[in-house]
């Protein structure tokens, strides 16, 4: 990839570490708003240690606070010609953030299929919901939530038998299977 790749996420940043496993190198910066490091991906937190270690004190991996998070000012450090994706990051981005990078984001909802499936636990409602496709998407990040323009997807037959456990599991593979084709593309 030859634009600077930055991340941003809120949760463990296990997407992140597989992305890194599959394209052979880490996030150039990566956000995150989850300042409690015991809940990281391990892979993450000792990148984040071996960093600190080797850079005099600056990781690539950076905790902003709640206000930083909500507003995302903090990406008006980076390279406006940056690649920036979003792995779990659960705030909603400002429109003028949204208009001044090219952001993506993974979508655990087949949202080109089912637009109802925006928004918050797409999982849960399609579960829920029963349907019978179940996938993800990779989308440009637009001012409105899940609404920009779908660039790939997986879809998968999800099982009647299947608990929701399995439904997480299945979309959290289908997620990374659009990653996947989202950066194969990018080449």
């Amino acid at each position: 990839m030859k634009k600077p790749w930055v991340v941003l996420f809120s949760q463990t940043g296990s997407e992140i570490v597989k992305l890194k496993e599959h394209l052979g190198h880490w996030p150039d910066q990566i956000f995150t708003n989850n300042s409690d490091v015991d809940t990281w991906h391990p892979e993450m937190l000792e990148l984040h240690k071996r960093d600190e270690a080797r850079r005099n004190g600056q990781s690539r991996v950076k905790v902003v606070t709640k206000q930083q998070a909500k507003t995302c000012n903090f990406l008006h450090n980076i390279d406006k010609k940056s690649l920036v994706t979003l792995h779990g990051w659960l705030r909603i981005i400002p429109e003028h953030i949204c208009e001044q990078y090219n952001i993506v984001n993974g979508h655990p909802g087949l949202i080109n299929t089912y637009p109802q499936l925006k928004g918050k636990d797409p999982q849960v409602r399609a579960y829920n919901e029963n349907y019978g496709v179940i996938g993800s998407v990779v989308h440009k990040v637009t001012p409105e939530v899940d609404d920009g323009e779908v660039l790939t997807y997986t879809a998968i037959y999800r099982q009647h038998e299947d608990t929701l456990d399995d439904v997480f599991e299945k979309l959290a593979f289908t997620s990374f299977k659009s990653w996947q084709k989202f950066f194969k593309d990018l080449k």
